[in-house]
């Protein structure tokens, strides 16, 4: 029997249905491409977080499991969950949720917890990334904080500082809005720039973002010859930044020329990915036409095909390393589709 989630996304005829991987069992995914498709979920009544990944090798999906409270059942409420990441590799997973001290990190691989720590901190939702050995949290001021060696119960105790993120770019403050894993270093966006940085805090390359505007501009999908983001746009005709529901535009910013260019309003949070070679874009949102999965050649800035999908939003998507197939996380549904290029 057809999931009702993955069936609006099988009517494609360039954006063409491969294969399903299996049932979420949360919501808000994360999806990346490592070997094989992976997807971050956070679990029933914020008790915790589950990875899963395409198993080709078992023809199932492979699961790891992290909870705030693991002798709760499936279906209590435990500890508010506060943030989650996991490595590329795939191969563990963190956990932040909230403490009678403060917050605590939860980290844990297959064999159950390998390390945890707990500092005093208001139990506001963070942002983190994680190369599999070390943690980059956005605090809810906003700050970069690294903790090195936090996946080993053996490692020397290690303190919370916001060393050569911060320091490196402007000593007095570095503001952060985003966190991405890029697999081998990390992006940092803030309000007017976007920096890609080593997981030891090393600077290696930093953009200017477009100018400063009443909205910081969210980031949709990264790539390095532009992102995707999701900003209100400048009107010559009026010389004021557009506002109101058709004020909010999906744009490709190109970091080289410092331009912005238009694919259209959208009247919802779109999510959305850009292929690996810059040429797709796959990107859902809410236009004029109702909700859609869209299909664009970037290279001609041309809309080769969109899915209506109404009820059936996409949470989050990820190129392969091929530019042709995408895994896709939808309602409860994980799957992939293939561009016919």
């Amino acid at each position: 029997m057809r999931s009702q989630y993955s069936a609006p996304f099988r009517k494609g005829q360039r954006l063409v249905f491969a294969r399903e991987i299996g049932p979420l069992p949360g919501d808000v995914p994360i999806v990346w491409w490592a070997d094989e498709p992976c997807c971050l979920v956070q679990g029933f009544f914020n008790r915790g977080a589950e990875l899963v990944r395409e198993s080709t090798a078992h023809q199932e999906s492979a699961r790891l499991r992290c909870s705030a409270s693991p002798e709760l059942g499936p279906y209590t409420s435990g500890p508010r969950l506060l943030g989650k990441a996991a490595p590329r590799a795939g191969d563990g997973l963190v956990i932040v949720h909230e403490h009678p001290a403060g917050v605590r990190m939860v980290t844990s691989r297959e064999q159950g917890i390998v390390g945890e720590r707990i500092w005093r901190q208001e139990p506001f939702n963070i942002s983190l990334v994680t190369d599999g050995r070390r943690i980059i949290v956005r605090d809810p001021r906003g700050m970069a904080l690294l903790c090195h060696d936090s996946w080993r119960l053996d490692a020397p105790p290690t303190s919370w500082s916001t060393g050569p993120l911060r320091r490196a770019t402007d000593p007095a403050q570095l503001v952060v809005v985003d966190l991405l894993d890029l697999g081998d270093s990390l992006l940092i966006s803030t309000p007017d720039t976007y920096s890609r940085w080593s997981w030891d805090g090393a600077l290696l390359e930093r953009w200017p973002g477009p100018p400063k505007e009443s909205m910081a501009p969210h980031l949709v999908a990264w790539h390095p010859d532009g992102p995707v983001l999701y900003k209100t746009i400048f009107d010559p005709a009026t010389g004021r930044w557009t506002c109101g529901r058709s004020g909010w535009h999906l744009v490709i910013w190109d970091l080289k020329r410092e331009e912005e260019r238009s694919l259209g309003p959208s009247y919802d949070w779109p999510r959305g990915a850009r292929s690996p070679d810059g040429r797709w874009l796959v990107v859902d949102r809410v236009a004029q036409g109702g909700r859609g999965l869209e299909l664009w050649d970037l290279s001609t800035s041309t809309l080769v095909e969109r899915l209506p999908t109404r009820r059936h939003p996409v949470r989050a998507l990820a190129f392969a390393p091929d530019n042709l197939h995408i895994a896709v996380a939808s309602g409860t549904e994980f799957f992939v589709l293939r561009v016919v290029a």
